[in-house]
Formats: structure tokens, sequence, C-alpha cells
């Protein structure tokens, strides 16, 4: 496409009465956001107790030695296969972000919550993410001294 060919206004969807501009209105909104999840933060932190465990200790180690929530999932897929879960499933992961952006493209419904042409998508995402977080409950909350299963309700 020559240059002379470009048209000279970039192409827009909506009308331009119906826009919000981001300068006030987006920064009030997010500042009003900000203030919400502060106050919200303020008030838990307030309300639940999350006292500090003991210093540590190099020579007494718990039981189970249990990674940060965070690596909960991997630490949970480690325990049935060292090679699934501490090489193949993180591996995957990052050659899975790392092409993502090229897979799809085109922009239909982006930015656009449950979009008809992102269903596919936002299906393996809410799988995905869903099974990491069962295995972070499921590190978290059902696994006793050696890794054993136990149920927390139980004892």
């Amino acid at each position: 496409m020559a240059l002379a060919d470009r048209p000279a206004q970039p192409v827009v969807e909506a009308d331009p009465d119906e826009e919000v501009m981001a300068w006030p209105h987006l920064l009030y909104r997010e500042l009003l956001l900000l203030l919400a999840v502060l106050v919200a933060l303020h008030v838990v932190a307030l309300l639940v107790n999350a006292p500090l465990e003991e210093l540590a200790d190099p020579t007494r180690t718990p039981n189970p030695a249990k990674a940060p929530w965070y690596f909960l999932g991997l630490q949970e897929l480690v325990h049935y296969s060292a090679f699934i879960g501490g090489v193949l499933v993180p591996t995957i992961i990052v050659l899975m972000l790392s092409v993502v952006p090229f897979l799809d493209p085109t922009p239909r419904g982006v930015g656009v919550w449950f979009a008809p042409e992102r269903r596919t998508a936002n299906w393996i995402f809410g799988v995905l993410a869903g099974i990491a977080v069962l295995l972070t409950i499921i590190g978290t909350w059902f696994r006793g001294p050696n890794w054993s299963w136990i149920w927390p309700w139980a004892g």
C-alpha cells in the first residue's frame, strides 16, 4: 500500500460522542479502585490473625517441607513424577507463554469480557487456571507428614 493510498485519519468504529477520555475519567476510576482495594486489605489485615512462624532452625526441618504457595502446584506434580513436575510442565508453560502472541493474531473480541470469538481461548485458560488452583489447594491442605494424603477436617 503506497503512502498516498493510506487514509489520513485512523478508522474509528465507535461514535466519538460515545467515547470516554482516559484523562481524567479513567484515572479517577483507577484511583477509586486503588482506594477500595487498600481499604479492603487493611480491613482483612485487622480481622485475620496471620502470625509469623518461629525462627528458622537448620537442624530441624518441618515435615512436610512445603514450597511457597505459588509453587505448591508444581511441588504436587513433582510428588507424582520428578520429570513431569520439575522439567516437563515448567518447560511447556514457558514455551506456551512465549508462543501465545503468535497463535491468534486476530484482534476480534480482544478487550471484551467473554467475547464469543474468544470462547475456546477462555475455556482453555479457565481449565488450566482451575487445575493450578486445585493442585495448590491439595498441596496446602491435603498433604501431611512425608507428603502423605490427609483429610484436613479429620483431625
